[in-house]
């Protein structure tokens, strides 16, 4: 199904169009689908180069705005789709064309994702303080249900945390997002035009000491006590995010080179989904020992 979505996407300019612009829709109600909306984006630009994918996202653009306007009377569902993932995703995979490197685009996406990070606390004096009032009508709305079970004194504490965290949580879903897509399009790409090249092509990646260091260095002080360096713990859900698709890639070369079945993948994804939190820690921390222990290459030894 997912091949033959884009095969007919690369038939044409419209078409691609119009598979965007369907799969956002779809994204209303299935989250998970715009993720196909970004692959076909990323697609298009790598197999037909950056003019063709902007002119793709431009009639897509014009597609969703009439699409949403008469089927949902909200036109403004395109903007946000445009600004939080289209346009980052077609940024990302420039990179990627212009570099040919998977690596340079995923640090420098999580390095414009830091950036945000630094600009949310140069533009807002405390964000947690504004996080808080955005979040008060939610939270007396959830304190109102009969089922609530936190007490008053824990509900607070909860909140409090959570808004030292929104800045960072917020910007590495987005980082998550683009990435996905980014994925998905070169999968695609390979699938159609170079079999078995993105698997060999994911499973190589390698982030690099440098950005392991800093990564360490970042948990450790988001770990001292007292909220020492608020910027910096916001900063490590996108490090940890970067690191844990480190992770993946690493598990799926083991899995390869020792000759697995595929079932430990398949419990590894089972798991992400049931314990995000506990799996993108570990994943991530597998990624970071990767540089220095290189478990891809004793797998390898093992095999043989």
């Amino acid at each position: 199904m997912l091949r033959g979505l884009a095969v007919f996407a690369m038939q044409g300019r419209w078409q691609s169009a119009i598979v965007i612009a369907a799969m956002s829709l779809l994204a209303m109600m299935l989250p998970p689908v715009s993720y196909l909306a970004s692959g076909i984006i990323a697609l298009c630009t790598l197999r037909a180069g950056p003019k063709e994918g902007a002119v793709v996202l431009t009639i897509a653009t014009i597609v969703l705005a009439i699409a949403s306007t008469f089927l949902l009377n909200q036109p403004f569902i395109t903007g946000v789709f445009l600004i939080a993932s289209w346009l980052p995703v077609y940024g990302v995979t420039l990179i990627l064309g212009y570099t040919r490197s998977l690596t340079t685009s995923l640090l420098v996406t999580a390095g414009l994702g830091t950036v945000m990070v630094l600009g949310t606390y140069i533009v807002l004096p405390n964000p947690a303080e504004w996080w808080l009032q955005m979040m008060a009508p939610l939270v007396e709305m959830l304190t109102a249900q009969p089922d609530w079970q936190l007490s008053q004194t824990e509900t607070q504490s909860f909140v409090a945390l959570l808004s030292s965290m929104m800045t960072g949580l917020i910007v590495a879903g987005l980082f998550a997002n683009i990435v996905l897509g980014l994925l998905i399009g070169r999968a695609w790409q390979a699938m159609l035009y170079n079999p078995g090249g993105f698997a060999e092509e994911f499973q190589s990646l390698r982030l690099g000491k440098m950005a392991a260091i800093v990564t360490v260095l970042v948990m450790l002080i988001a770990s001292l006590p007292g909220n020492a360096v608020p910027v910096l713990q916001n900063c490590l859900p996108i490090l940890l995010v970067l690191f844990a698709i480190q992770g993946v890639a690493v598990a799926h070369a083991v899995v390869k080179r020792q000759q697995r079945h595929k079932a430990w993948l398949v419990v590894m994804y089972i798991l992400m989904l049931i314990m995000m939190p506990q799996m993108a820690v570990l994943l991530a921390l597998m990624g970071v020992l990767e540089q220095w222990i290189n478990f891809r290459q004793r797998s390898s030894e093992q095999g043989e």
